[in-house]
């Protein structure tokens, strides 16, 4: 094609039509840069559909490890709602005349049972390393402040209720010398429910832990509504580069 150009432009030089061949060489390197532009717009194109598509598997990752993430978050309200209902039946068993000696064991394993939060954001650490870049800046910014704020905040506050009651086991000369057996999340046995000092010592903590559980307990709450509104936000999002 080229050699075939050439051959027309040296044939309209030898013939000395110089007019025709300025028309001819303008219109040919109108020609190169239509070609060009077309071959631009061809590679945006595909970068473009290159990045929709790695956007659409990142954007699905993340969805996948906050499904998980809300799995764990969960369990660990589960348990601070029995902790929370373990609390009240205690200082109700406490202040009555008469105990019952099962349920008191019982409520003790739920009072003293601590959960692990292991948060889940491998898809976010791949989303860091592509520099964050999302079409939707509004996303971006709140997948960021989920993964780099209120997930820390919250494994902060449930570290904190595992601090609190591992203090409970490591004291000797706490509530544990109360106890004739501990075995950690399944059963404990109080030596005597009707000793004065235990009552008094347990009441003393329940005073403590309920503040501390319930305001675990009310993060859990809100923590799992943000990641159900980031979730919703995020199928969004992919139905929107879909």
């Amino acid at each position: 094609m080229i050699k075939f150009f050439r051959h027309i432009r040296q044939s309209m030089v030898n013939q000395n039509r110089t007019k025709k061949y300025l028309l001819y060489a303008i219109g040919e390197i109108i020609l190169v840069v239509i070609g060009i532009l077309i071959a631009l717009q061809i590679n945006n194109w595909n970068e473009n559909k290159k990045s929709k598509k790695d956007e659409r598997y990142v954007l699905t990752e993340v969805l996948k490890n906050l499904e998980e993430d809300t799995v764990l978050v969960d369990e660990i309200i589960t348990q601070r709602m029995k902790a929370k209902t373990a609390v009240n039946a205690l200082q109700k068993s406490l202040n009555s005349e008469t105990k019952d000696f099962d349920s008191l064991q019982y409520y003790m394993v739920n009072l003293l049972t601590f959960e692990r939060y292991f948060p889940i954001n491998n898809a976010y650490e791949i989303l860091k390393s592509k520099g964050l870049q999302l079409s939707n800046n509004e996303l971006t910014t709140k997948i960021s402040r989920y993964y780099d704020y209120e997930q820390p905040k919250m494994s902060n506050s449930i570290l904190d209720i595992e601090v609190t009651i591992l203090k409970v086991f490591n004291d000797r000369n706490g509530l544990v010398r109360f106890l004739s057996l501990i075995e950690k999340d399944e059963r404990m046995v109080v030596k005597n429910p009707d000793d004065p000092i235990f009552i008094q010592e347990l009441s003393f903590f329940l005073i403590a832990f309920q503040d501390n559980n319930g305001g675990t307990l009310e993060k859990l709450l809100v923590f799992r509504d943000i990641n159900k509104k980031l979730r919703e936000q995020i199928t969004e999002g992919l139905k929107a580069l879909n």
